[in-house]
């Protein structure tokens, strides 16, 4: 079972990655840095990175407030709520739900004692 969650959790956090790097690609116009730096393009841009570092961070409740400040950020700046946006709220509601494997929590499991 304790295999079955890491294997959920992986193919959670490639899905993630797979949803955020179309967005954040989407904001480069041309694959170049706008002449000015507008506050509205370097708030979207952060977010929409935030969105793609989150899902390699271990605490996996930075994969969903990462996924409301980019939905946030598009909402407030640019008045539409893109369907990728969503997208990755669902998979990270999903994958914060998901329980642990309890691997690398740093609890020493219990050994049983074979010299009885």
């Amino acid at each position: 079972m304790q295999t079955f969650r890491v294997v959920l959790s992986l193919i959670c956090r490639v899905v993630l990655l797979g949803i955020a790097v179309p967005i954040l690609l989407g904001d480069f116009p041309n694959h170049k840095l706008p002449y000015r730096f507008p506050p509205e393009w370097t708030v979207v841009t952060v977010c929409d990175g935030l969105a793609v570092i989150a899902p390699l961070v271990r605490w996996r409740k930075m994969v969903f407030l990462a996924g409301v400040a980019a939905l946030g950020a598009h909402y407030y700046y640019r008045h539409s709520t893109p369907l990728w946006d969503l997208a990755y709220m669902g998979v990270a509601i999903m994958f914060v739900l998901l329980p642990s494997s309890g691997r690398g929590d740093g609890k020493k499991k219990r050994q049983p004692n074979l010299l009885r």
